[in-house]
């Protein structure tokens, strides 16, 4: 690369031609780094994105908008009653609109929900009474004392909670934890914008599991039940539920109705009747437009023209033209099936087969609706359908 030639210093160092271009290189690549792809392609990205906004702010091009952009701010005490004692307290319908609300430290209060929410959790109360319109999730209660719950939901769940009264239609089963000196009960209750409310948070009237208590520290003194908690199978224990004082109710109060007459929720006794006299009858009745109006009607017909016969559970499930077929050992009515979810009366008392199959027959029925033939094959179809709803919810 060097040569030392004649005339010049000891020492001293020639470079050749040739070798300056491979110098020059090493040079620039001690001054110069090249980016990386991902580097170089996230200016380009900004650059254009900035370009973008230029334009945007020209008129020329617009940006793409998503919906959470043009959210309004929420205010959390909004959607919390905190500190309230000895007040009576209204949500109207529209104020909540699915979102998450909190109960907390109430005392010897009224408090109404008359909208449907996401979730909602209610701490450290004391004596107070509340009513929580339909929830999308879970109603949770903890360390509340003497308090009394009304309430439509997916869930309900207790923990360290001592005599609360729970008046609920639930889709699943009720859980309690070290909770003592519960009472449940059906909800009885209607109200102009309940229907509506129940479709948007996800619920029907015929999914009520409100007796099948689940508890996880049973007190039960190896008697195989729990000695926690009271099943109420009256029917008009929601209308007996009393009020804090003061009890000024407003017009809006005064429209939600808690008689078993005039309910939304059909009153069943679940697991609180333990003896039952007479049979047992299966009755399915197949919606139209997926519309439950039809089961509702016969429900009503039934309860004011028998009442001796007992609504024990009610079902509304999806079932397939293949698993009805299955079940019932008949494809007669898989065009039924088709139209959408098929609601699952179950009626106790004495000739209920009988019973059921004569108003089957009335028009507005007869080719809606399905009663077993005998008590057995009742019993078999409930069984199936219960297993059926079981495995679709795990």
């Amino acid at each position: 690369m060097t040569d030392q030639g004649e005339g010049e210093d000891e020492g001293s160092v020639v470079v050749r031609h040739e070798d300056m271009g491979q110098v020059m290189a090493l040079v620039r690549s001690l001054f110069v780094t090249e980016l990386p792809r991902t580097e170089v392609a996230t200016i380009s990205a900004e650059a254009d994105m900035l370009k973008r906004r230029r334009l945007s702010s020209s008129g020329n091009i617009s940006l793409k908008t998503y919906s959470w952009s043009n959210r309004a701010p929420v205010n959390p005490g909004d959607y919390s009653y905190v500190d309230v004692e000895n007040k009576t307290l209204t949500k109207s319908p529209g104020t909540i609109n699915g979102h998450q609300f909190i109960i907390e430290r109430c005392r010897n209060s009224n408090i109404f929900l008359f909208d449907w929410t996401d979730s909602v959790t209610v701490l450290d109360c004391t004596g107070c009474a509340i009513f929580v319109g339909p929830c999308k999730g879970s109603i949770f209660l903890r360390h509340c004392v003497d308090c009394t719950i009304l309430v439509l939901s997916q869930q309900f769940r207790t923990r360290d909670c001592r005599r609360i009264a729970a008046y609920i239609c639930c889709a699943t089963q009720p859980i309690i934890e070290n909770t003592v000196g519960a009472k449940f009960a059906c909800l009885q209750v209607n109200y102009p914008e309940l229907e509506d409310q129940m479709k948007s948070a996800g619920l029907s009237a015929f999914n009520n599991n409100w007796s099948h208590v689940h508890d996880f520290t049973p007190n039960s003194e190896g008697l195989g039940t729990s000695h926690n908690y009271l099943l109420v199978g009256d029917n008009l224990a929601t209308a007996k539920v009393g009020l804090n004082e003061p009890e000024t109710i407003g017009e809006l109060d005064l429209a939600a109705n808690f008689d078993p007459t005039g309910s939304f929720i059909p009153h069943t006794v679940g697991l609180s009747q333990t003896k039952v006299f007479g049979e047992t009858s299966a009755v399915l009745i197949f919606t139209v437009n997926k519309s439950n109006n039809l089961a509702r009607s016969f429900v009503k017909t039934m309860q004011s023209e028998h009442p001796g016969l007992v609504l024990v559970s009610t079902k509304e499930i999806a079932v397939s033209p293949g698993d009805l077929q299955r079940i019932l050992r008949t494809n007669a009515f898989a065009v039924q099936c088709a139209q959408g979810p098929v609601v699952v009366l179950n009626y106790q008392g004495l000739n209920a087969v009988t019973v059921c199959k004569k108003l089957s027959t009335a028009p507005e029925f007869a080719t809606q609706s399905v009663v077993s033939d005998t008590e057995q094959s009742a019993h078999s179809t409930l069984d199936s359908l219960s297993d059926l709803a079981e495995m679709k919810m795990n």
